[in-house]
């Protein structure tokens, strides 16, 4: 999950880049920091596949998805708005039923 809103927030800010926000610094962060968290997640589930370090990419997507639907909703755009809210409460979901995984298995590799 954490992958996936990793690859929506990157594509969202890539987008933005190759429109009329090229030009906007704050979009050039906006984009290298999705980038650099979708890149980081992919490394961790592919190569280190530690649970913790999966959990905590998983919060900061639920922080940064939170945000994002934060955003939205102070610009009065339901899509911007009602996604990223659904995300950021998945990746929460998500994120909780890894750690009570955790707990119960903790010596336990991650599973493919």
């Amino acid at each position: 999950m954490t992958l996936l809103s990793a690859g929506v927030s990157a594509g969202f800010s890539v987008a933005g880049l190759l429109g009329p926000g090229k030009d906007d610094s704050f979009a050039r962060y906006a984009a290298s920091r999705s980038v650099a968290l979708l890149l980081a997640a992919v490394l961790i589930a592919i190569g280190i596949r530690s649970r913790m370090a999966i959990a905590f990419l998983g919060i900061a997507m639920t922080v940064v998805q939170a945000f994002d639907g934060v955003i939205g909703a102070l610009a009065h755009d339901p899509s911007k708005t009602y996604g990223p809210l659904a995300f950021a409460v998945i990746n929460a979901v998500t994120v909780g039923w890894l750690l009570r995984e955790q707990e119960s298995h903790p010596n336990e590799p991650v599973k493919s």
